[in-house]
Formats: structure tokens, C-alpha cells, sequence
């Protein structure tokens, strides 16, 4: 019996719909929500399902509840021992077995091949082997008429190493080809394959027409799948309990409201308004309201926010915290003074001066993220497949996950200040001009501005300092970046740095902890300390390109890069020297206190 089994969380990411799955020898696509199986669990964001253009969020089934359905892709295997290869169906799949070799003695576990072919309109396929083997010049008529072929996967010893040491060839008709050819652009378009437009699981009959050419690609490149996922915070008043857990939530979760949310002006609108209060003890003029809000506040209002919208509702929750919280909140924020000039020993110099970039700190000792799979894309990634084929679907997959964090807001009128110097300028459009024609950077919706790449930088660095100091591994630590120049109505210059599980417990307290008093100040100075010097200055820090096209200066692995699940942006739009560069770096004030501490130390 193979074990195949994924925690939720990774039905989302990365091993989201569409997504292919390499478990034991075995390769998998999954298929989309519409054809998940088992028991149907929704996530209670209406406002948040909104913003995304879904009218519910649908959880990945537990293990309890029902079953993921994974598509073996490829279907084309071959056998490691006698090279036969061999198209598998779904007619022979048989639960909880591995394909084995029907030639072989002790009949060997059959291999999926490394190649598939896609396109830019996000479509996935086999490799047609029986044409590409029938594809070599020279043949004969009985050749390129083949009847029944039977191929075989060879590897030349004669050759030497690369695709030409690779050759797919007909037992039947003797026809072969090697694959030196096969990862060019316009392979398979030489003999005459199209795009089926379809993915892998779906049947001829709902396959849409496609005008891009397929290309053949490894399947574990980069390229092969882009998820798109989105996430937010969930902010009062949903976030409170009086509305989650209280009358509100009551009044949802009564099997009458479901009618009336369907139909609020249906003819059985105010009988269904008064079972409802019966049953629940609350007036109908309540239950209007719960109406009135699901069907306004949550649907046209919150459907048409942009990002932007998105943001800027959480930085308003975020610098301002609110006095009362019920022990049951999902965001539970409260401001804590920002370290006195006294009491630091040593420091006290660096933390006046880190008073003139830092003006606001915010603990989040609880909140609640859901994270939402929109669809995904593929190679050039011109169109986006949404994550639910179903032609009436109005769900996405989503999960929540709980945690806590820390919330810096920076100086306004000294980052005005700085974002107009010469040099900080020049090297932000240089960014930006690179981002333009990047395809790297299509799936970034922040426009790169200095404030942007400034803030993206300090939540590189404090994360990887956070790693040590909260006890937390980096991979657990995560971003959301406000940064948001005059010119856009609200001003925003913020970075959060949280930590979240899918325990709805939360988390265990240590990173809001690493913001308070006398932490957070020798925090902020390992963190200059250790973004002064990298491992491979000069050349990092001398650097004017770095990463997928140039879309970072100095910043490496070994000073500034975070684990893909840390980042929003992919690790790209980073300049560790508009930090701490003696001449023009925002925290360049602090950071020649603590050089200048640190030598009378010595």
C-alpha cells in the first residue's frame, strides 16, 4: 500500500490545482476544485470571499472528510530495467497500487517520463512519443504508417551525455528518435501537434480552442506552474467575536438563512425572517440587518476593492489598535511605546536615533490569515486557469491559518525626505524599468517605487534576524508590505512580520514578545549590524543586478534572501545598500551609532 497523503495546507501551496506532485516515484496533477470528493466545508470570510470575486471559500477536504483527486500525469512510464514504455489509463489505476512493468519478471515499478508539454495559455499535456519517435528523416513508407507502435526509452552510451543520448524508438517499425531536438521552441509545431486546450484530467468534450504553440519542458521547471494566490487579514468588525461567534453567527449557521440569503426578496421572505428569529431568540429587525450586511458589506462593497483598497483597510486596523478586545477576537493589536531614550546601556545613542525612522510599533498578539488559490498559470503565462473549472462555480480554494506578529510603521516626513535623494531615485528606476519588460514580475501587483523596495529590504533583513531572536524557523515568518506614496490618496509606510499555523491556537507568543521594550532595540541593531557586512561583499554590495532579470541589486543568499514562503514578491525588488549605505541609506543614522558604539567597545 503507497502512502499518498498531504497536509491541507499543501492543497493550496504548492501543491495547489494544477500543480504537479512528484510522491515516491510517482508524478501527480491535481485537479480542480470542481471535482473534489467528500464533504463540503466553507470558510466563514464573506467579506474577504468577496474581494476575491467568490461568493465562498471552500477548504481542501481533511482526510476524515473526503479525498483530493490527483491525476497521474504523465501517463506516459517507462521501466527502469527493460525501457518499455508504456501509456497508462485510468482503467488500469487500482487504489493504493504503483504501476509495475508487464515485461519484466519482477515486474519493476514503472517510472513517469521528465518531459511534458504546456503553453502559454495554461494548458498541459503529454508528449506525443508515438509521433515524435515516427518523426525522424529517412524513414520508410511502412514507418511513417506504423499500425500498432510499441516504444521503447533508450539511452545511448555511444553518444555521450545530453538529450542526444536520449532516444525514443518503435519496436514495431524499427522508426527512433533522439530528444536533442525536443526542448526547442518549435518542436512539436514541426510535426504538426497543436494545443489541445485542455488540462490533463479533463475530457476531450470540455477542451477549448488554443492558438499557442505547446512547448516541451522538464516537469519540474519553474515554468511548468505559477499559483496565484492572494491572501488578507481578517479585520473587525468580522473579526469579533460578537460577529463570528455571537448573534450573527448564529443567525448565519441557521438552515433558514441560506434560503433567505438566496432569495431575500422571494415571497417567503418574511416567513423565513420569523422562523429564523424564533428559533434563534433575536428580532426579525436583527435578522434584517444580518441580511442587509451579507448582501451590501460583503458583496458589492468588498467585491469592488482593488489591492490597494485591500491594504489600505489593514494599515488603518493596524495603526489603530483598539483598546477592548474580546478573548476570542481573530486580530487583537495593541501599541506599545517605542523603547525609551534611557536604559539601554550602550545603545542609547542608536535608539535616538532610530527614533527619526521609526515612528510607530504595534504588537499583534492575534490574528487570523485566510489565503485564497485564484487559479494558476503556465510558461509565458498569458492566461490565467482558474482554480475552479466549473462552468456555475463561485467558490475558491482557501485556508485559514492563526498567528501573531510585529508591525513597524516608519517616519513619514523623513521617508519623504529620503525618497527624493539622487541616488535612491536613479537606483529604484533602474528596478522599475527592469520590472516593466520582466515576465518574471507579471504576477507582482506592486509597482516598484523607493519606499517599496526600501520597506521589502528592512522585512528581509528583520526576518532573518527574527529567526534567531523569536525562535521561530525563517520558513515560518512572513511578510505584508505598506508602502504607499501621498500621491495615492493615504500615505503608507509599514512592514508586518508575522508567523502563522493552521492551529486555530495560534502561535506560541515569542514573536510579538521580540516587539516589546527593550527587545525590539537590539533587535533592530543585530539586524543593521548583520545587513553591514555579507559574506560576499564587495561583489553583493557592488552589484547592480542581481536575480531573475536584474530584478534585485545587493541582496544575496547570504544577506538578504528568505525561503519563497517568507516572501511576497519572490525574492526580487531588493537593495540591501538603500538601508545602510553611509551616503544615502534610510538607517544609515542608527547604523553609524552602533559603528561608532561598537568601536568604543572594542
Amino acid at each position: 500500500m503507497t502512502d499518498r497523503r498531504l497536509r491541507r495546507m499543501q492543497a493550496l501551496s504548492p501543491f495547489g490545482v494544477g500543480a504537479i506532485v512528484d510522491m515516491l516515484g510517482e508524478s501527480f496533477v491535481a485537479e480542480d476544485a470542481t471535482r473534489w470528493k467528500g464533504r463540503r466545508m466553507t470558510l466563514a470570510a464573506p467579506r474577504i470571499a468577496a474581494h476575491f470575486g467568490a461568493e465562498e471559500l471552500r477548504l481542501p477536504p481533511a482526510p476524515r472528510d473526503g479525498k483530493l483527486p490527483y491525476y497521474r500525469f504523465p501517463q506516459w512510464l517507462f521501466c527502469g530495467t527493460c525501457r518499455t514504455m508504456a501509456h497508462w489509463s485510468v482503467r488500469q489505476e487500482q487504489p493504493g497500487k504503483i504501476p509495475r512493468c508487464q515485461h519484466c519478471g519482477r515486474s519493476p515499478q514503472l517510472v513517469p517520463m521528465r518531459f511534458v508539454a504546456v503553453c502559454g495559455n495554461g494548458h498541459l499535456d503529454d508528449v506525443p512519443w508515438v509521433q515524435w519517435a515516427h518523426s525522424g528523416g529517412g524513414q520508410g513508407r511502412e514507418q511513417r504508417q506504423c499500425g500498432r507502435a510499441e516504444l521503447q526509452f533508450e539511452h545511448l552510451t555511444t553518444v555521450g551525455g545530453g538529450l542526444e543520448s536520449l532516444r525514443v524508438r518503435c519496436r514495431t517499425c524499427r522508426a527512433g528518435r533522439n530528444l536533442a531536438e525536443l526542448t526547442s521552441p518549435r518542436a512539436l509545431g514541426r510535426i504538426n501537434i497543436r494545443c489541445r486546450g485542455r488540462q490533463p484530467w479533463q475530457r476531450d468534450t470540455e477542451a477549448v480552442s488554443c492558438d499557442q504553440p505547446p512547448v516541451v519542458l522538464q516537469r519540474g521547471a519553474s515554468s511548468v506552474y505559477f499559483p496565484d494566490t492572494g491572501s488578507a487579514i481578517d479585520l473587525p468588525p468580522d473579526s469579533d467575536w460578537v460577529t463570528w461567534g455571537g448573534t450573527a453567527a448564529r443567525v448565519e449557521q441557521n438552515p433558514y438563512f441560506a434560503l433567505l440569503h438566496k432569495d431575500p426578496e422571494g415571497p417567503m421572505r418574511e416567513q423565513l425572517i420569523g422562523f429564523i428569529a424564533e428559533q434563534e431568540n433575536v428580532n426579525e429587525r436583527q435578522v434584517i440587518a444580518i441580511l442587509n450586511d451579507r448582501l451590501g458589506a460583503t458583496g458589492a462593497d468588498a467585491g469592488s476593492e482593488t489591492p490597494e483598497d485591500l491594504a489600505e483597510r489593514e494599515w488603518q486596523a493596524l495603526t489603530n489598535p483598539r483598546r477592548g478586545h474580546h478573548p476570542d477576537d481573530r486580530f487583537i493589536t495593541r501599541r506599545t511605546p517605542f523603547p525609551a531614550s534611557t536604559g539601554h546601556g550602550r545603545l542609547n545613542p542608536v535608539v535616538d536615533r532610530m527614533r527619526t525612522a521609526i515612528s510607530d510599533i504595534v504588537l499583534v498578539d492575534r490574528l487570523r490569515e485566510v489565503r485564497v488559490l485564484r487559479g494558476f498559470r503556465r510558461h509565458t503565462m498569458d492566461t490565467r486557469i482558474p482554480a475552479d473549472l466549473g462552468t456555475r462555480s463561485t467558490s475558491l480554494p482557501a485556508v485559514e491559518v492563526y498567528g501573531e506578529g510585529i508591525f513597524l510603521v516608519f517616519d513619514e516626513a523623513n521617508l519623504r525626505r529620503w525618497e527624493l535623494q539622487t541616488h535612491v531615485v536613479r537606483r529604484a528606476t533602474t528596478l522599475h524599468r527592469r520590472f516593466a519588460g520582466s515576465m518574471h514580475a507579471r504576477w507582482i501587483e506592486s509597482s516598484p517605487t523607493p519606499r517599496l523596495i526600501l520597506l521589502h529590504s528592512i522585512a528581509h533583513l528583520l526576518m532573518r534576524q527574527l529567526a534567531f531572536d523569536a525562535g521561530y524557523p525563517s520558513s515560518s515568518l512572513r511578510e505584508r508590505i505598506y508602502a504607499s506614496t501621498p500621491d495615492s490618496g493615504t500615505p503608507m509606510a509599514g512592514v508586518l512580520i508575522y508567523t502563522a499555523a493552521g492551529d486555530a491556537e495560534g502561535t506560541l507568543g515569542g514573536l510579538a514578545r521580540s516587539g516589546e521594550a527593550g527587545r525590539l532595540v537590539t533587535t533592530i541593531a543585530a539586524t543593521l549590524a548583520a545587513a553591514r557586512w555579507c559574506s560576499l561583499d564587495p561583489v553583493c554590495r557592488e552589484s547592480k543586478a542581481q536575480g531573475p532579470s536584474g530584478l534585485s541589486m545587493a541582496a544575496c543568499h547570504a544577506c538578504s534572501l528568505v525561503p519563497e514562503t517568507s516572501c511576497t514578491m519572490g525574492n526580487v525588488l531588493l537593495d540591501r545598500t538603500l538601508v545602510i549605505d553611509d551616503e544615502y541609506g534610510f538607517m544609515r543614522d542608527p547604523l553609524a551609532e552602533l559603528i561608532a558604539v561598537q568601536a568604543g567597545a572594542t
